[in-house]
């Protein structure tokens, strides 16, 4: 018998396959993503830091058309504003100074693939003018360069729901469809399905003591929190199984408290923001980066929150 060919359809992953759920909204918001996986037209992610945001673009890039090219990721955020033009669309060799050799751009390494921008509202409204412009022409020039190069990758965006510095034109663009991811205090049907995926993927089960304080935990960092206590709990267990002795029960068993004096108090979810993230930088010492890794969120998200929350 011929053997299969790799684009044998009974070998494509499905999103149901590669995005596992048994929340309602979440199987929503993979119907809608279905529909227009195979379509060229641009999606925009929108959901709370750690929710998977990420996850889902990369999983509608393997799951479509396009999966056999390359996946591009920009992460808006963390690259500086005067970089950013070189990385997104290369530049010829002698356009300045370090310019040993041309270099190719993000834009052109994605060829028909997938490019994904991260937290695109982080760009500054002249960068974003720039992008609008070669989604808009689906064409770009290299800096220092003067060909036009076609651009014929599929765009998906994501934001944490914070749009108020995108360029409206910017967003009408990219803007075509939208998907909106629960947190995962709307899913906690699933913390118990991503707690044991996460377990299996460290080689470890969890014990169902362990379990039922994962499940009853609310996640402030939402996917990305659940993956990290279980890779540090897979970590510090010798055993098989997970156990509550490796899971940090000053945070996960010290919730229910916490939600109880927001109750007691009438506290408004800013105010339970507040009172969480200033408890885990006093748990840290005020180690930012290892704050952030807590509470699920980069760096940079953190800071702005203590700015906004007076926590100094």
């Amino acid at each position: 018998m011929p053997s299969r060919s790799r684009r044998d359809p009974r070998r494509v992953p499905t999103l149901r396959r590669v995005v596992r759920t048994r929340n309602a909204a979440m199987r929503d918001v993979l119907d809608t993503v279905a529909k227009v996986l195979d379509h060229d037209v641009s999606l925009l992610i929108l959901g709370e830091s750690g929710s998977g945001k990420d996850f889902l673009a990369q999983a509608i890039h393997a799951c479509g058309t396009r999966r056999e090219r390359p996946f591009v990721t920009i992460e808006c955020a963390s690259i500086p504003p005067e970089l950013f033009e070189s990385e997104l669309f290369g530049y010829e060799k002698g356009t300045f100074t370090d310019a040993q050799s041309r270099k190719l751009g993000k834009l052109e390494s994605a060829g028909s693939g997938t490019v994904y921008f991260d937290e695109i509202a982080a760009l500054t409204p002249p960068l974003q003018a720039k992008l609008l412009r070669a989604i808009q022409e689906r064409a770009f020039t290299r800096l220092g360069g003067h060909e036009p190069i076609r651009f014929a990758g599929r765009v998906i965006t994501s934001s944490n729901d914070d749009l108020s510095g995108l360029r409206r034109d910017l967003f009408y663009r990219i803007n075509v469809v939208t998907i909106t991811l629960p947190p995962l205090r709307d899913r906690r049907e699933d913390v118990a399905l991503l707690a044991t995926q996460f377990a299996k993927q460290a080689s470890k089960t969890i014990a169902a003591d362990a379990m039922k304080l994962l499940t009853a935990y609310t996640w402030p960092g939402n996917v990305r929190e659940l993956r990290n206590v279980i890779e540090r709990a897979a970590i510090l267990e010798d055993g098989e199984r997970i156990t509550p002795a490796s899971l940090p029960l000053d945070r996960i068993a010290g919730a229910p408290a916490l939600v109880a004096s927001a109750k007691r108090e009438k506290w408004t979810l800013d105010e339970l923001e507040s009172h969480y993230i200033r408890e885990v930088l006093r748990e840290t010492k005020s180690n930012y980066s290892k704050a952030a890794l807590v509470l699920g969120i980069n760096r940079k998200t953190l800071l702005e929150k203590r700015r906004k929350y007076g926590l100094e």
